[in-house]
C-alpha cells in the first residue's frame, strides 16, 4: 500500500497509472493515517510542493513511524528529521519513472540533495517567505534576534544568496 500526501492531481494520477499492482491512497496530512492498522510494507510519499506539511505534528509522527520507506519530495534535505523508517529526500524534478522506482523497488539507487536545512531553518525560511515580521518570528520560534540573524546568515550561505529577500526568487519558494 502507498499513501501519497500531495495537492498535485497530475502527480497522483501519474503514479496511479504507472503502478497498477498496489493500492494507492491520497491523504491530506500524515495524521490521517491510522498507524495501528498499517504494517511494515507500507510506503509513504510526502510532496512538499505548495504544501506546508513538515510541521511539528508531522515531525513527531515521522519519529515513530515504522514503514518500509518514506519519500519526501523536496529540493533539499531536512537534516534533523529522523524516522524509524528509511527517509529519502528526492527532488521533485526527478522523472516520474525514476520516482516510481524509488517508491516501488526494493533496490534503491538514491542520491541525497546537495542542500540540507535544519528543521529550525526550514521554519525560519517559511516565516520569511510568508512575510512575518522579526518580532513574530522570534516569538513563534522562541529564539533571540541574535540567533535569528545567525540563522539567516547560515541560510544565505547554504543557498548561496546575497540577500535574504532573494528567497522568494528561488525555485524552492513554492515549497514553503
Amino acid at each position: 500500500m502507498i499513501y501519497i500526501i500531495t495537492k498535485d492531481f497530475f502527480l497522483f494520477q501519474g503514479v496511479i497509472h504507472l503502478q497498477e499492482k498496489e493500492k494507492i491512497i491520497k491523504i491530506n496530512q500524515l495524521s490521517d493515517i491510522n498507524f495501528n492498522d498499517i504494517d511494515h510494507t507500507v510506503r509513504i510519499v510526502i510532496d512538499t510542493y505548495h504544501n506546508n506539511i513538515i510541521d511539528e505534528v508531522t515531525v513527531r509522527l515521522l519519529n515513530h513511524i515504522d514503514v518500509q520507506r518514506i519519500i519526501i519530495l523536496a529540493p533539499f534535505q531536512i537534516s534533523k528529521l529522523k524516522s524509524l523508517s528509511p527517509l529519502l529526500f528526492v527532488n521533485r524534478k526527478e522523472q516520474l519513472m525514476n520516482l516510481l522506482s524509488l517508491i516501488i523497488d526494493e533496490k534503491i539507487s538514491y542520491q541525497k540533495p546537495n542542500v540540507a536545512l535544519s528543521h529550525n531553518q526550514l521554519k525560519l525560511v517559511n516565516s520569511i517567505i510568508n512575510q512575518q515580521n522579526i518580532n513574530d518570528i522570534t516569538t513563534s520560534l522562541n529564539i533571540s534576534e541574535q540567533t535569528l540573524r545567525i540563522q539567516k546568515f547560515n541560510i544565505m550561505l547554504k543557498l548561496k544568496l546575497r540577500r535574504i529577500s532573494d528567497l522568494v526568487t528561488l525555485k524552492i519558494s513554492p515549497y514553503f
